[in-house]
């Protein structure tokens, strides 16, 4: 849970737009790096296991394609960490506080069917069941010039968990 006082840490707001800029880039380009620091002031170190930095004060995951590296994630072992490049982000409800504009003018609290009137039909829509989760899924996936658009549904009540953005051309295993 996003403690109040340390609200005031968060250092700048951004577009969602202003995040896609730097689809491609290398983690360690100059640029990003600074992006990252006048952006996020708990940004965790890159884990190249899972491929993600996390931002647990504003609920941010930023996520990295990371073709090149060499390691057993069994073992926890890196052989070669690679040339990671930001190719996608997730955004939860407590984002809000950072992200200040979300695709499709879309809001956290608008359920299915207000996002369905505000983003028209999507590209991609995925339902079911995971049994070795117990759990059901409901995901609407929109492409719009080569970026991918995911929101991830409560299945149930059909209100907004989260929603991906991504890079269609740098998510392989994702692409639509």
């Amino acid at each position: 849970m996003l403690n109040p006082w340390r609200i005031s840490n968060i250092k700048t707001m951004v577009t969602y737009t202003d995040v896609i800029k730097y689809f491609g880039v290398h983690l360690f380009d100059e640029g990003f790096q600074s992006f990252l620091t006048i952006t996020f002031s708990d940004l965790s170190d890159y884990d190249i296991f899972n491929g993600y930095m996390i931002s647990g004060e504003t609920c941010v995951e930023l996520g990295f394609t990371n073709n090149d590296a060499i390691y057993d994630d069994d073992e926890n072992i890196v052989f070669d960490k690679g040339n990671p490049f930001f190719s996608h982000f997730n955004i939860f409800p407590k984002s809000k506080i950072i992200i200040t504009d979300l695709p499709f003018a879309v809001e956290f609290a608008d359920t299915r069917e207000i996002v369905l009137m505000k983003a028209g039909s999507p590209t991609q829509t995925k339902k079911g069941h995971l049994d070795f989760l117990n759990k059901s899924f409901l995901v609407d996936n929109y492409k719009v010039n080569g970026i991918v658009v995911s929101f991830d549904y409560n299945p149930n009540d059909e209100t907004i968990n989260h929603i991906e953005i991504r890079d269609n051309n740098l998510v392989h295993h994702l692409k639509l």
